[in-house]
């Protein structure tokens, strides 16, 4: 009796592999078939343990025909079986995936998040997500339709997350910013970054000006440099730029030392003491004098705007010419504060001169 026991999962489990391979290698089905293999699927599925349930589960969740009350049971297998329903089946209620892509465990909200056709309503919520798994897969899926505020979250995560911004950078098929993701593109992306910014900068109506360090700023940097303080370092330059230390502090960590030198351009650094910031930074480049140099000519012939953008990026601080913007906008708006009391005053001697 307990062999016979013992052998029945494995039967149903067979049974239910050849039934789901004769229904899915069809892609329409009578209504009296989609009926008979309903009840027949749900008496196998029932009987087999979620592992043997996993081996139909996406190609019954995959199939259109597939009557939902299977699909329910698959989900309520758990496990490979719920992930797979989530991740293809056509006939899961939009507001339980809902619930899931935002509340579900990690695992239920990546699977949701490499649905096909994935849309607008749950990539904004998966969008949201902290964890890097949902984030990555949701990246990963060309199906996904990603509207601007998805986009601006999951840029605003790349910053701090090498893999996710590099799978960011690979797609062409949607509008970010290449620079804020600088720290994570490769060579080739941080050159393609680099010359954007330039021509931006050089086809601009504003005159580029190189700005200049303060002294008290330059000590500071050269101080932490000679050190050998990363937190000094990072610290002064978040100063300078008025940003957040932890991103700044990645970009002195770079292997390449592109952002760091960046960064010092954009600061109005002069070359020579620029360079013995780099000598002293983290990466392998501070051992390599030719890199050293590389570096300094990177500096020489970047255009200080197209620094600062770059960096502006990198860190989230304000773009220079937004910033611009906002600054001559609230002086034109003190100004007229300033200057209409004084009209009044005129107008109000006029009127006295025309009544006396």
């Amino acid at each position: 009796m307990n062999r016979e026991c013992d052998r029945e999962p494995n039967v149903d489990a067979s049974l239910l592999r050849v039934l789901t391979a004769q229904f899915v290698a069809r892609d329409l089905h009578p209504q009296r078939d989609i009926d008979q293999f309903e009840r027949l699927a749900l008496g196998l599925v029932e009987g087999v343990d979620a592992a043997q349930a996993a081996d139909v589960a996406i190609d019954l969740c995959r199939h259109f025909e597939t009557p939902p009350s299977v699909v329910f049971k698959l989900f309520e297998k758990g496990g490979a079986c719920a992930h797979a329903a989530l991740e293809h089946a056509r006939t899961l209620p939009q507001a339980d995936l809902k619930v899931r892509a935002e509340y579900g465990p990690t695992d239920e909200a990546r699977a949701i998040a490499r649905r096909a056709g994935l849309d607008r309503e749950l990539a904004g919520l998966l969008a949201q997500r902290p964890e890097s798994a949902v984030l990555h897969a949701l990246a990963a899926n060309p199906d996904a339709i990603l509207d601007p505020t998805a986009r601006r979250a999951l840029v605003q995560a790349g910053r701090d997350d090498p893999a996710l911004g590099r799978l960011l950078l690979a797609r062409s098929d949607i509008d970010i910013d290449p620079a804020a993701l600088y720290l994570a593109a490769g060579p080739e992306d941080r050159l393609a970054i680099l010359l954007g910014a330039c021509r931006e900068t050089l086809a601009a109506p504003i005159a580029d000006v190189t700005p200049r360090i303060e002294a008290s700023l330059l000590a500071r940097l050269e101080a932490a440099a000679i050190a050998r303080d990363p937190e000094a370092l990072a610290a002064a330059l978040a100063d300078g730029l008025d940003c957040r230390k932890g991103r700044v502090r990645a970009m002195t960590l770079d292997d390449g030392g592109e952002p760091l030198a960046l960064a010092l351009a954009a600061l109005g650094t002069p070359p020579d003491a620029a360079a013995r910031i780099l000598m002293c930074g983290a990466g392998a480049y501070a051992q390599d004098h030719l890199q050293i140099r590389a570096l300094v000519t990177l500096m020489r012939s970047t255009p200080s705007r197209a620094a600062m953008q770059i960096v502006a990026a990198i860190t989230g601080a304000p773009r220079p010419e937004r910033e611009a913007t906002r600054r001559s906008a609230g002086r034109e708006e003190t100004s007229k504060i300033r200057h209409k009391p004084a009209t009044r005053a005129g107008q109000a001697e006029k009127r006295h001169d025309r009544t006396a």
